[in-house]
């Protein structure tokens, strides 16, 4: 659990800095232009904010602890967001299909082992 979470918290926090600081590549990468470029650094923000919350849960000794549980309710809302706008084709699988399936992948490994 400790590993997947300090991955976790890696990826957020990666994402995070790119948003705040580069977000014009940002972009490139999750082929998405904000309406208002501030919400680059909104979501740059939550992300980093998220990525050290990852980093305390991974921290704990234990794995039923509720920021674990936060990190596992927000990979599961990822999943469900991501996979819905795939479903529905309001976005293409280059832009929701990678978050989709790294999120899947982390909510997978983050319930098995919250046991």
């Amino acid at each position: 659990m400790q590993i997947t979470l300090y991955i976790f918290a890696a990826y957020m926090a990666v994402f995070g800095m790119l948003f705040l600081f580069v977000p014009g590549f940002a972009e490139q990468i999750t082929h998405t232009t904000p309406p208002n470029p501030m919400l680059n650094l909104l979501y740059g923000q939550y992300t980093v904010t998220f990525a050290y919350v990852a980093y305390m849960a991974a921290r704990e000794n234990k794995a039923d602890s509720k920021l674990s549980l936060t990190i596992l309710i927000l990979t599961t809302g990822h999943v469900l967001v991501f996979g819905y706008l795939l479903l529905t084709g309001l976005r293409g699988f280059s832009e929701a299909g990678p978050p989709l399936i790294v999120n899947l992948i982390f909510t997978g490994l983050l319930f098995l082992f919250r046991k």
